[in-house]
């Protein structure tokens, strides 16, 4: 099997991969925040969303999830009806008491300074982490290594959160072999 054969095939293996991974966390998206809302009506407690639901690429052609009964964002949230421009690693969110609230996260802490602030302001809103619904970017995808501005990696078991940073290696890797393939997958065949 000749090169080029061989890089069509696992760059169009990567994309199929990708795809997945992407629907997969819309699909997560939504069902985490289904459950966020659930354990807010149970509570009484508000939902606390935070991050724009519109702000990524592809949720503008889709939304996953709702705006909650508060949307927080670092530049506010146009769609939204009750929104809070505020940055977490500055906290406290205005209007938002201490154990107070539930609250969701979509793939936020990938972008921002310091998530070790961050956390400490989610978990003074929702008190516990029962009360604290995380989605994360998968971290083996070339989405988490290459996504403008992503900063770090995060993961969750539900208790603890886990973030690591996306080096400057791992960017130019992954561009590195993403252009490799493309490049030979497009190479000009010689005439014979």
């Amino acid at each position: 099997m000749r090169a080029r054969t061989i890089a069509r095939l696992v760059l169009g293996g990567a994309v199929a991969v990708e795809t997945g991974l992407a629907l997969r966390r819309f699909e997560t998206r939504r069902q985490v925040y289904d459950a966020a809302a659930r354990r807010a009506v149970e509570l009484g407690r508000p939902l606390v969303v935070v991050g724009d639901p519109d702000a990524g690429a592809h949720t503008r052609l889709a939304r996953a999830y709702g705006c909650g009964d508060l949307c927080v964002d670092l530049r506010g949230c146009p769609q939204c009806r009750v929104m809070q421009a505020a940055d977490l690693t500055q906290g406290p969110v205005p209007g938002v008491a201490d154990d107070s609230a539930v609250v969701y996260v979509s793939c936020v802490l990938e972008y921002v300074a310091d998530p070790s602030a961050a956390l400490r302001e989610l978990y003074r809103m929702a008190g516990s982490s029962e009360n604290l619904f995380l989605v994360f970017v998968d971290r083996g995808s070339f989405t988490a290594a290459l996504y403008p501005g992503a900063r770090w990696s995060g993961v969750t078991d539900g208790k603890e959160v886990a973030m690591t940073p996306i080096t400057t290696s791992r960017k130019l890797a992954s561009i590195g072999g993403l252009t490799g393939l493309i490049v030979l997958a497009l190479w000009p065949e010689r005439a014979t």
